[in-house]
Parts: structure tokens; sequence; C-alpha cells
């Protein structure tokens, strides 16, 4: 957890401090050292929803710090039950971002709180992620909306993590970490209505992810987005029925 309450303010972790856990209302101590970065702790950890914080790395931390100290570790009521979003813009668009392992029922579970999210996940977490990645994913079929390539892919198991293939939001692989002119790999929602379950994968760099977050336009870009995507798969519809 990087911000607790001390004095009723938001504060990151100092030195021999003490908070209150924003979620549940206990006490936490900052952990400050050498080896991991400075966090608040829970003195005790029962029931709290903000549990997941406690093990925070770099890389999770770094990706928060792209934007806004008051966007991060935002508390959202959801049905009368605190929930905390890594990061949520002005319009309340949340960005979640996840190095460890999560399971299908805790992610889909916070796509449905949310609604209104991404993902951006750490895609040198396990050693096998990248050069599945780029031995799998190859640039044909590709497409271009608004001068972003658009990449179709029919064995997306083949390329993307098995636990992030049934997503119902975006989710962007980062395989580059710190180099923010480097791009971010999109793997967008699948229509499982549709006869053939192609997936789309969109190149965005990071920079220009962050930009649209930080201002606002991002679901606006994505409306324009889903749109072209529609598009296309009306034309291949047109094409397959000519074929016919």
């Amino acid at each position: 957890m990087k911000f607790a309450l001390v004095n009723n303010e938001r504060c990151e972790a100092t030195p021999k401090a003490k908070g209150i856990c924003p979620i549940c209302g206990c006490t936490v101590i900052a952990k400050c050292g050498k080896k991991k970065v400075n966090h608040w702790a829970h003195e005790t950890l029962k029931n709290c929803h903000n549990d997941r914080w406690e093990t925070e790395g770099e890389w999770h931390q770094n990706w928060k710090n792209k934007f806004p100290k008051e966007w991060q570790e935002k508390v959202i009521m959801i049905d009368g039950e605190k929930n905390v979003a890594d990061v949520q813009n002005e319009q309340g668009f949340v960005v979640e971002f996840q190095h460890s392992y999560i399971r299908e029922e805790e992610q889909q579970a916070r796509e449905r709180c949310y609604k209104s999210m991404a993902w951006v996940v750490d895609g040198l977490r396990l050693k096998n992620d990248l050069p599945r990645f780029l031995k799998n994913f190859t640039q044909n079929s590709t497409q271009f909306i608004n001068n972003y390539p658009l990449y179709k892919v029919d064995f997306v198991e083949d390329v993307c993590p098995k636990n992030w293939i049934n997503n119902s939001v975006p989710v962007l692989f980062d395989f580059t970490h710190n180099l923010d002119d480097q791009p971010l790999y999109c793997l967008l929602p699948r229509d499982k209505k549709k006869d053939y379950y192609s997936s789309f994968i969109l190149q965005i760099s990071k920079n220009e992810f962050i930009t649209r977050i930080t201002n606002n336009q991002w679901q606006d870009f994505y409306s324009i987005l889903c749109k072209g995507i529609a598009d296309i798969e009306k034309e291949w519809d047109r094409i397959n029925r000519c074929a016919y």
C-alpha cells in the first residue's frame, strides 16, 4: 500500500511512521528499506480487502507513479463496499496493474466491479511469456485504425497467457518495463457470440497510453477502435458470403 491516512491526510510511508488503512481502519506501519519500495503494511492483517497491496513491487509502483498522486489508490464505494483502484482518472476510468498471478475468478470479479477499466500486465513475470509471444505473434493480417497497428490473432492462447484470454476489458502487456517509448500490446475483448473466435491485438506506445488516460481521452479512443473493428468484421462477413 502506497498511501495511508495520517491525521486524516493521505501520506506515503516514511521511516517509523504509523497510519490508518483507508479500507479497514486498522493501524498500518511504514516499511522503508533498501530491498523493497517504501510501503505501508498492516500491523495485524485479517480480512482487509487492501491486503493485495502488501506485496507491491517496483514495477507496480513505477506504473502508478506515471499518474497524478490524487488518482492513485482511489477508494471507490461499490454496493456499499470499499474497493481500492490502482488508478482512477477524472472520468472514473480505472487502470489496474498486475504483476503477480491472479485467479481468473478474481480478474473477472474486478472487471464486473469497475466495468470501465483496463489492465496493464507485467509481460516479464514468467520467463516463458515473452519468448512465447515473440515466437507465435505474427504481424500478418495487419490492419490500421487511425495509424495504430491492429493484428488479427487466430490462436490467442498460443500468444498470450491463458489466464488473460477471456478478458471482458482491454489487457495491455508490458514486455519492456521502464522503456516508455516502447509499445504495449493490447489484447482486446473478443465477441464470443460470433461464429469465429479471432482476437485482436492493438499496438500502442506506453507514452500514448499514459497520455490518453491522463487527458481523459482513452474511452473516446476505445470507442473509435471498437467501431473500426466492427467495420473490419462486417467486411469479412461480406467477403465470406460472396465466397459461397
